[in-house]
């Protein structure tokens, strides 16, 4: 496969250009031109959100959550165990899969994707070398073998109708961040974008993110201030995000790996004043997401009467119209909000047509201090007061969608 590597761009498009400034169809956003923008409130008032409480029972309690995904009307929440749906208004409709050693039960169960077209669930059972498909309902369509270098993944996502990309696990017997597989029986295409830290063992070190709405699909790369494409058979950059930090060098990557614990490049690279590349990306239908990371210094705490190192980083948000290219930078750090449910204090999970979502764990809300909620401006919104009221520790999470309109 093959895919560009931008190593000198002699022009750039800033946040306010116009589209025929976009360079060999790569855009580039400098986000120091940016205006600061809060793209989620009117009025200083919350009064778009949506906030779904997902029901709690013995049958679907969720552990540590994986991965989440909105279809329709169906809510699709992945933990370490299992895979369940709900509805849009948070009841529990059913589980997909089953563990066990029956024939239609799954050794093991692992990533997921969401074929809106075909309507199913897809889950990698990399015991029986298979790919489960089940309806929302949890009925077992059918068990697709995949070819074997499709093991060792950590997700996956539809590029388009005929394309499947895959995350591997980073670790040095895995050097490709993605492979590309075809859709319909997962048969190998290629692998893209070679990791450029790795991990000591298969638990992995760094985890890329992938997004796709509609007719568009984002990859981001590790350590790297460029997101990708894969459009025409190929991956291509299509747009770099200039954070006013210096690229990371391979060398000094390179100099302490390999590692256990990617943070601990991330924070290597910060403490160097270098860039610590794109963290994550979502994509609704008229605008992409982008969040990364700028340090702000470093602390220690114990642990196991260890003296540990921990680093303080602002977490920022660039977010741009997919048409215009027209960006503004949006951060949640030193604003009134210090709200949990302020958007992007718990990162973005996933995002539907026209709105970014977070998945809030109720042990946090069940945590909110009442006596500094009259402070707060946000809780002025009596949904959100309910949901606080209303929420134990136990409970399943709340699931919180903030409209992206406009910019």
């Amino acid at each position: 496969m093959k895919y560009a590597v931008l190593v000198l761009i002699l022009l750039a498009v800033g946040c306010n250009q116009p589209n025929d400034r976009v360079l060999s169809g790569v855009t580039v956003f400098r986000t120091k031109d940016c205006p600061v923008k809060n793209p989620f409130l009117k009025d200083s008032l919350p009064d778009r959100w949506r906030f779904v409480k997902l029901e709690t029972s013995d049958d679907c309690l969720i552990g540590q959550i994986q991965k989440v995904a909105v279809h329709k009307n169906f809510i699709v929440v992945q933990d370490d165990k299992r895979t369940l749906v709900f509805d849009s208004t948070g009841a529990f409709r059913n589980r997909i899969g089953q563990i066990g050693r029956g024939p239609q039960e799954q050794l093991s169960m692992g990533a997921f994707y969401v074929d809106g077209q075909g309507e199913f669930i897809g889950v990698y059972d990399i015991l029986r070398k298979k790919i489960f498909r089940y309806g929302f309902d949890g009925k077992l369509l059918e068990k697709v073998g995949y070819a074997e270098e499709m093991d060792f993944i950590k997700d996956m996502s539809l590029a388009d109708d005929q394309n499947l990309v895959v995350l591997f696990t980073n670790a040095q017997d895995y050097p490709n961040e993605y492979g590309v597989f075809k859709a319909g029986n997962y048969a190998f295409r290629d692998y893209a974008l070679p990791y450029r830290v790795t991990g000591a063992t298969s638990c992995g070190v760094a985890q890329p993110s992938m997004a796709k709405n509609n007719g568009m699909f984002l990859m981001t790369s590790v350590l790297n201030d460029t997101l990708y494409t894969w459009h025409d058979g190929r991956v291509d950059p299509l747009y770099v995000i200039q954070t006013g930090k210096q690229a990371f060098p391979q060398k000094a990557i390179d100099d302490g790996g390999p590692y256990d614990y990617y943070p601990e490049v991330v924070s290597k690279a910060q403490k160097k004043g270098y860039s610590s590349g794109i963290e994550r990306v979502w994509l609704t239908e008229k605008f992409g997401c982008a969040e990364y990371h700028i340090y702000r210094g470093t602390g220690t705490y114990y642990l196991n009467n260890e003296l540990k190192e921990i680093t303080f980083h602002a977490v920022n948000y660039l977010i741009w119209d997919l048409k215009t290219r027209r960006a503004i930078h949006y951060s949640p750090a030193g604003t009134w909000g210090s709200s949990l449910f302020y958007p992007g204090r718990k990162t973005f999970c996933t995002a539907t047509e026209n709105a970014l979502v977070s998945c809030i764990p109720a042990y946090e809300i069940a945590g909110i201090d009442r006596a500094k909620m009259d402070d707060d401006p946000i809780y002025s919104d009596p949904r959100i007061r309910e949901i606080v009221d209303s929420t134990e520790e136990n409970d399943n999470p709340v699931i919180v969608y903030y409209p992206l309109d406009s910019i």
